[in-house]
């Protein structure tokens, strides 16, 4: 009985130990499973991330397609003279609402307009031009600004009393042949005469004053 009993030990031990073993064997297989499967779904969530992000991205033909016309067929229809006179506009018909025009000066293309529904425009060298949606080309030139005369400092080289006694001539050199003269009666000024390549005259109360265009100044008075 008692081997029986130490067998029957053995066999229920033997019993209770296998089925540990397989519930640990089992489990370690699901675990390896689980994490196969696991990185698996993960891998295919990775493509379909990558893929998602592809579909989203807009198009390259769709962009293209914005900022792109199909091409047409250029039918001359006219040239127009410019208001620089130099310069000509070929005009062409490109489709419904659409032209251009060539830029021609002295036989060279310095430039070319496109209008589509809208006026287009350019500036070159004071030469202003529009083409407008239906083909016609305007133009104008803006005036230049006249240069700005150079200032001539004026040199002081006298200050004369004249033939009346009280009046006063200050006299400035500019250029030569270019004289000027203040004159003063007191702190009065009474006038400037420019002698600028010709005399210049001036009279006040019979008092007469010659400026020549050398710087020689003259005066006098009425009777004398």
């Amino acid at each position: 009985m008692g081997s029986l009993d130490e067998g029957s030990v053995a066999s229920d031990a033997s019993v209770r130990t296998n089925p540990t073993e397989g519930r640990f064997t089992d489990a370690c297989s699901r675990t390896l499973r689980t994490a196969l499967i696991a990185t698996g779904v993960t891998a295919a969530l990775g493509v379909s991330a990558a893929g998602a992000l592809a579909v989203d991205a807009p198009s390259t033909p769709t962009a293209r397609s914005v900022t792109q016309h199909p091409t047409t067929k250029r039918v001359y229809v006219k040239t127009e003279k410019l208001a620089d006179k130099v310069s000509r506009a070929k005009v062409y018909k490109t489709g419904k609402n659409r032209y251009e025009a060539e830029l021609w000066a002295k036989g060279s293309r310095y430039g070319a307009l496109y209008t589509q529904g809208r006026p287009a425009y350019a500036q070159n060298n004071g030469l202003h031009i529009t083409l407008h949606p239906n083909g016609k080309v305007t133009s104008w030139v803006q005036e230049a600004k006249p240069k700005p005369k150079p200032v001539t400092k004026r040199v002081l080289v006298a200050t004369p009393t004249l033939a009346d006694g009280s009046t006063k001539a200050k006299l400035y050199k500019l250029t030569d042949n270019h004289y000027e003269a203040d004159l003063h009666a007191g702190t009065t000024h009474l006038d400037t005469l420019v002698a600028n390549g010709h005399a210049a005259h001036g009279e006040n109360n019979g008092l007469h004053v010659s400026l020549q265009p050398d710087g020689e100044l003259r005066s006098w008075l009425d009777g004398h």
